[in-house]
């Protein structure tokens, strides 16, 4: 069913055979979950009372949680760490204060913040109000994020206290999130939001009884989760709510998560990918470990403090993460202790799941060689939710698989015409299932649907055994010498020697020819030093084929990434100006 938050809604329906098709095929999953474990005599009772309330919304997983398992940590972050008791009542009560400043079903609430119990309990609450959670990037420029907030009509804002300021003097209140522990910080309370002075989470959570009063079956409408923006301005990604467990049918078979497990989630609650596993911790009633920014050597002494058993992550904070491990490693080597064989450095760690841009081959060897064999790969993307999946022994085997199709997904490869293509023959990747979204927020962002399927942008093939593979974005294939030229190509070759630090490779279609732009950024070594253009070119030369020289080289310092690890493209330096 169409949203009305949607100007132009995709016809991506799945029908209901579908569903149920999709139920019956995840329930062996399902079964994995806290959900079917019985947690007292009236467990099932309340399992189909949660169901019938919310649906299946992350207010109805966290509910199964509490009920089931309200002593164990639901959150440790900055601020400390919260049960799932606690997490509950708290969340009921900032919903209590969202519906005092206004809010009521159907209405969106922008959130601007980090990873922190404030978007867990913003995300929550909309749920218990049947309102509409506007999650927005806060890497975005202050004028966005009010410009965005101001043109989708949002009726409260809870924001960080770094993004808070701007957002001074509009019609909107603004609840201060993360940063007002203490209160509401100084320079902020002057100003006046929506005509109020700013209050902070915790004094709006103080401010309404323990056990308010909250709609009993509201209306469960859609997130809205602003895209990253690498090439332009964030779209609004709608995301229904789920009708089915495919999430967990498509994810459960090739990931090990189990109840109770202790998830550290370095992906940004901001982004889908970690949205959609902050609802995967509900369902397995799992402690989350949340940190504002990522730092690596933090990241790596919270899996050994918590004892971490499951990692959320994207290849470029993964790439950081062996180097910690290895420093891990050498500490515990200097206080006596073998870390790596006595099983105390990453011990504990039995997944490693990275999603939001490509996993290198060479990454997934380094993370195998350090934490075992546990890293597994996501495909997927804010508009489309999973598309698939591979198991740590499937990504081992083979690191360039993106993984076998997720329960439930409808998907073809499709050459420019539209039509079918063979296995081995490489196309752009079309899909849709019954997470794909329901379109965007604004009528001017367009994107292209054939055969009631998605175009994800991205090229890419399935092999014999039915794995899908990707070949980058297809707006990034070149063609140099009559040879179609997939930049993704160059840049794992290139990520994997000792001379690079990072690099990115962008193809650049011309009238009569095209090129390779090869960004690059030097190791901090000898034979980082070592390399120029020149002998960059002689190493591809040796190892790929002519085709896959870059045209252009442009050194850098550091490649400019978003929160989710992606290259921002419109932040590079134009090569015309900048070669050599």
């Amino acid at each position: 069913m169409a949203s009305p938050l949607v100007e132009r809604p995709l016809d991506l329906a799945v029908p209901v055979r579908d569903l149920a098709r999709q139920l019956v095929a995840g329930v062996p999953s399902y079964l994995r979950t806290d959900y079917a474990r019985i947690a007292g005599p009236g467990y099932y009772v309340t399992l189909a009372g949660n169901l019938a309330r919310w649906g299946f919304s992350m207010a109805s997983l966290m509910e199964g949680a509490a009920a089931g398992r309200p002593r164990r940590t639901a959150v440790i972050d900055e601020v400390g760490e919260l049960t799932y008791a606690e997490l509950r009542e708290r969340s009921r009560r900032f919903a209590a204060a969202l519906r005092a400043h206004g809010v009521g079903e159907g209405d969106r609430v922008a959130l601007v913040a980090r990873n922190s119990r404030v978007p867990v309990i913003t995300m929550l609450a909309c749920g218990y109000l049947g309102a509409v959670a506007m999650v927005m990037n806060p890497m975005s420029s202050a004028a966005q994020l009010r410009r965005t907030a101001d043109e989708y009509r949002a009726k409260a804002v809870v924001a960080d206290a770094d993004h808070a300021e701007g957002f001074a003097d509009g019609a909107t209140p603004l609840i201060v999130g993360h940063g007002s522990e203490d209160g509401v910080p100084e320079k902020l309370r002057d100003l006046r939001f929506g005509g109020r002075a700013p209050v902070s989470y915790g004094t709006a959570i103080e401010s309404v009884e323990r056990r308010p009063h909250l709609p009993f079956h509201p209306k469960q409408n859609p997130t809205v989760i602003m895209s990253s923006g690498t090439t332009g301005r964030p779209k609004g990604v709608v995301r229904g709510v789920p009708r089915s467990p495919q999430v967990i049918g498509s994810i459960f078979p090739k990931v090990p998560w189990r109840p109770g497990g202790v998830i550290q989630l370095t992906a940004s609650l901001f982004h889908a990918w970690g949205w959609l596993n902050l609802n995967l911790v509900f369902a397995t009633a799992s402690t989350m470990v949340l940190r504002r920014h990522f730092d690596a050597h933090e990241a790596m002494a919270d899996i050994t403090r918590y004892k971490v058993t499951g990692v959320i992550s994207a290849a470029v904070f993964l790439r950081d993460l062996t180097g910690a491990f290895d420093d891990a490693v050498a500490e515990a080597a200097v206080s006596g202790t073998d870390g790596a064989a006595d099983g105390r450095v990453g011990g504990s760690v039995e997944f490693i799941v990275s999603s939001g841009n490509a996993l290198p081959p060479h990454l997934t060897r380094d993370l195998n060689a350090r934490f075992g064999v546990v890293t597994c790969n996501f495909y997927g993307s804010t508009e489309h939710g999973p598309v698939a999946v591979a198991g740590a022994q499937e990504l081992a085997e083979d690191p360039d698989r993106a993984g076998t199709v997720a329960p439930g997904v409808r998907i073809a490869i499709l050459d420019d015409d539209g039509e079918k293509v063979p296995a081995g023959r490489v196309g752009t990747i079309y899909s849709a299932n019954s997470e794909s979204m329901q379109g965007y927020l604004s009528a001017k962002d367009a994107t292209t649907v054939r055969g009631r399927m998605l175009s994800t942008g991205d090229l890419g093939f399935f092999d014999e055994q039915g794995f899908l593979h990707v070949r980058g974005r297809a707006d990034d294939m070149v063609i140099k010498g009559g040879e179609n030229v997939y930049p993704r190509e160059l840049e794992e070759f290139l990520g994997e020697q000792e001379a690079v630090a990072d690099v990115y490779v962008k193809g650049v279609r011309g009238e009569i020819m095209s090129r390779l732009d090869c960004y690059l950024v030097r190791a901090d070594n000898e034979a980082g030093r070592a390399l120029d253009e020149d002998a960059l070119r002689e190493l591809v030369r040796a190892n790929l084929a002519e085709h896959n020289l870059p045209d252009r080289v442009v050194w850098l310092d550091e490649l400019p990434r978003n929160d989710a690890g992606k290259v921002v493209p419109r932040l590079l330096p134009q090569t015309a100006d900048a070669e050599g």
